[in-house]
C-alpha cells in the first residue's frame, strides 16, 4: 500500500486543482453571461438594419455586387476558434467540421484565434491573415478590418465564396458548429445569423426576453441620393455587423465550454479528493494495526 505521506502529498495537490478549476468555472459563466447580453443589445439595431435591407432587396429593382451569386472557384474559410484551451472539446469539434471544408482545392483560411492559426499551420492551408487576442468581449471595431479584407478581396475576385466554420450557442450546454455563408449574402443569410444569437433556454432566451424573430412590415422609404448607393453603404456595413455577431456567439460558446469542463474538472477533483481521503485512512488504520500486532508479538515472544 503506498505510504501515507505519498497520499496526503497528491491529496494537497488535487485539492489545490480543485481551487484552481473552480474559480475557473465562475469566471467563464459570468464572461458566458456577459457576452451573450453584449450580442442581444446589438441585435434590435441589427434587426431594424435588416428591414430597411429587405425592402430594398424586395422593391428595389437594382442588385450590389456583394451580393450576386458566382461560379465557386475560389473558397476563404473564416475558422473561429480560440486563444487558450482549456475548453473541452471546443476547439476539436470546430475543426473537425472544417477539415472537409480545407481539404477541398482552391481554399484559403483567415484564422481567428492562436488554435485556428496552429490547425491551419499543421495542414499546410494557405493561410491569407490571422488574427488572435480579440480578449473576452469583442468590441466591433475590432472585427470591421477583417470584414473590409473579405470584402476587398471579394470584388477583387480573389475568392468566389466566403464561408465561416464557428459554433453556435444553444444552450450552457449544448453548441453546434455552423457552417455559414456570408458572401454572396441576402437578406435571408443576414437574418438568420442575427435570429441565431437569441439562445432557446435560460436568461437571454427570446421567451423570457419577449424577442420576436419578425422583421417589421415593409415600408416606402424616400432614398437619397439612390439606392444605389445605399446599397452600397448599407450592405459591407450588414456584414461587418454579421461577423461580428459569428465573433460575440463564438464567444459566448467557448465561456460556456470553458465552465463545462472546468466544473467537471472540479467534480472530479472533489471526487478524487474523497477517494484520497479514504486512502490515507486506510493506509494509517493498516499502520496502527501493524504497529500493534508488533507490540503484541514483541510481548508474547518476552
Amino acid at each position: 500500500m503506498e505510504s501515507i505521506q505519498n497520499i496526503k502529498s497528491r491529496l494537497g495537490a488535487v485539492k489545490n486543482v480543485g481551487k484552481i478549476t473552480k474559480a475557473m468555472e465562475v469566471v467563464s459563466a459570468t464572461k458566458m453571461r456577459k457576452a451573450q447580453e453584449i450580442a442581444l443589445r446589438s441585435r434590435p439595431y441589427a434587426l431594424r438594419a435588416l428591414e430597411l435591407l429587405r425592402d430594398l432587396t424586395e422593391h428595389a429593382p437594382v442588385t450590389n455586387s456583394l451580393m450576386q451569386e458566382r461560379e465557386v472557384r475560389n473558397t476563404l474559410v473564416i475558422l473561429v476558434a480560440s486563444d487558450r484551451g482549456l475548453a473541452g472539446s471546443f476547439n476539436a469539434q470546430i475543426f473537425r467540421v472544417a477539415e472537409s471544408l480545407l481539404n477541398e482545392p482552391h481554399t484559403s483560411v483567415i484564422a481567428l484565434g492562436k488554435k485556428a492559426l496552429s490547425f491551419a499551420q499543421k495542414k499546410n492551408i494557405p493561410i491569407i491573415e490571422s488574427h488572435i487576442g480579440f480578449g473576452d468581449f469583442i468590441d466591433f471595431s475590432e472585427t470591421e478590418p477583417v470584414a473590409d479584407r473579405i470584402i476587398k478581396g471579394f470584388r477583387e475576385g480573389l475568392w468566389n465564396r466566403v464561408l465561416t466554420v464557428s459554433t453556435h450557442f444553444r444552450t450552457t450546454l449544448k453548441q453546434e458548429t455552423l457552417v455559414r455563408q456570408i458572401l454572396p449574402t441576402d437578406y435571408k443569410k443576414i437574418k438568420e445569423t442575427v435570429d441565431e444569437l437569441t439562445p432557446e433556454h435560460g436568461r437571454f432566451s427570446a421567451k423570457k426576453n419577449g424577442i420576436t424573430n419578425r422583421v417589421q412590415s415593409s415600408v416606402d422609404y424616400i432614398y437619397e441620393p439612390s439606392i444605389e448607393v445605399v446599397l452600397d453603404e448599407l450592405v459591407p456595413y450588414l456584414l461587418s455587423l454579421q461577423l461580428y455577431h459569428v465573433m460575440l456567439e463564438a464567444n459566448a460558446s467557448e465561456h460556456s465550454a470553458r465552465m463545462v469542463a472546468m466544473k467537471t474538472a472540479s467534480d472530479n477533483a472533489e471526487d478524487l479528493s474523497r477517494s484520497l481521503v479514504l486512502l490515507a485512512n486506510k493506509a494509517r488504520q493498516a499502520s496502527i494495526t501493524k504497529e500493534m500486532i508488533e507490540i503484541i508479538s514483541t510481548q508474547n515472544a518476552l
